[in-house]
């Protein structure tokens, strides 16, 4: 989805894009992503920002990928990570429409071109990122 049309979701990506005050769950450079030229990575599609690695795919209620859509509609195929320090997290959690029972949800953009990528969804022990598979690729970097 390029276009957000909630307006809770608006207002946080204009937070983000327009503010450096946001909740960031990861770094601004890539220093915790191994650099070398050989290994392959998760990067985001607009900028090919790296996000995280393909190491990183967990399965989430016995699938890495699952299908999804929003109270106006609009249908999410995620992929789940265990780690994304390419990406930043924004707003509080919140618990409202969760697509995973005992789970609250913050979104997440692209740390370099803010690009909303999906979700990072939080329980009591376990975090995770929900990252939408038509925003991310493959890459050997």
């Amino acid at each position: 989805m390029n276009n957000l049309s909630h307006p809770t979701a608006m207002s946080l990506l204009k937070t983000a894009r327009d503010t450096n005050s946001s909740v960031r769950n990861g770094l601004q450079d890539d220093s915790e992503l191994n650099t070398s030229k050989y290994e392959q990575f998760i990067i985001c599609k607009e900028c090919e920002h790296k996000l995280t690695k393909p190491t990183f795919a967990i399965q989430v209620n016995d699938s890495h990928e699952h299908s999804f859509f929003n109270p106006h509609g609009y249908v999410f195929q995620l992929r789940c990570f265990s780690n994304a320090s390419g990406c930043l997290t924004e707003g509080p959690p919140s618990s409202e429409f969760t697509w995973f029972s005992g789970y609250s949800w913050q979104i997440t953009f692209c740390g370099k071109c803010f690009s909303h990528l999906g979700w990072k969804f939080t329980s009591d022990s376990n975090s995770f990122f929900g990252l939408i598979k038509d925003k991310i690729k493959n890459s050997a970097k």
